[in-house]
């Protein structure tokens, strides 16, 4: 391969292989979250907590979820609510496994893969990774109190 076979001009080396989009603006983190969420709902162990026993909206559902990574990736104040609480809440209905955890996670990572890349979406990766250790962990320590 020569110079002139991968010179484009006005873009780097950089540029050119790296034509994913970052998780940098609010459609991009819209269209990460409804992506998600198709993966998390087509999925036969993760659907009935969100249908079944959660009995989500999604109409509603889905533009808070939105608003949640606009905070945690680009600093949007918009979301004020306590996300612990919604999910002791379904934790008390059913009681969240560490499958449950480990499909979320691998859901979310597999939604990023070959759709989004670059620094905030390798923030949103090591984010959703200590977001479900903390809840895990904190769901694992509530019922262990309880006992």
């Amino acid at each position: 391969m020569s110079a002139v076979d991968i010179f484009v001009p006005g873009q780097t080396t950089a540029q050119q292989e790296n034509a994913l989009p970052d998780l940098d603006c609010r459609e991009q983190i819209d269209a990460m979250v409804y992506g998600f969420y198709r993966r998390l709902l087509d999925d036969p162990e993760m659907a009935p907590l969100f249908f079944e026993v959660a009995n989500i909206d999604l109409d509603a559902h889905l533009p808070i979820i939105c608003q949640y990574w606009h905070k945690m990736l680009l600093g949007d104040r918009t979301y004020q609510r306590h996300m612990m609480e919604k999910h002791r809440a379904l934790d008390d209905k059913m009681p969240l496994s560490g499958v449950h955890h480990e499909r979320w996670l691998g859901h979310f990572m597999a939604n990023l893969d070959g759709r989004f890349s670059g620094p905030l979406t390798d923030r949103a990766r090591r984010l959703a990774a200590t977001i479900m250790d903390n809840l895990y962990h904190q769901l694992q320590q509530r019922r262990s109190a309880s006992f």
